[in-house]
């Protein structure tokens, strides 16, 4: 199997731990290389605005490593929108980035992928 479909399963499965999740996506080098989205939510973005938050999640993770070393690792941020959240959680290499319905538990959702024991 190769990184990118087992990245892919990963994806879906991690998409499949809370109903509330409407996208996951796998960030390394600035770039998405796997994401699944919830089939029965209509996406709130087109593709090219899509593509905008995945790379301003980056951005503001190049900002965020700038307070490392005074405040400590970053472990994840938040958005909260009107319509939706966006996560990022940090990793050793790049970022698991995922949206979620405005009014689900994000604290409970990061725990469940945090305990999932899978190689993101």
């Amino acid at each position: 199997m190769s990184r990118q479909h087992s990245l892919l399963e990963i994806c879906n499965q991690i998409l499949e731990l809370d109903e509330s999740m409407r996208f996951v996506g796998r960030i390394k080098d600035r770039k998405v290389v796997a994401f699944a989205r919830n089939s029965s939510k209509t996406p709130l973005l087109d593709s090219e605005l899509g593509n905008m938050v995945h790379y301003w999640a980056s951005m503001k993770a190049d900002i965020e490593e700038m307070f490392d070393g005074p405040l400590g690792k970053t472990n994840w941020m938040i958005t909260a929108k009107e319509r939706v959240k966006l996560v990022t959680l940090f990793l050793d290499d790049g970022m698991l980035i995922f949206s979620l319905d405005v009014d689900s538990n994000h604290d409970e959702i990061i725990k469940k992928i945090q305990g999932l024991n899978i190689s993101l």
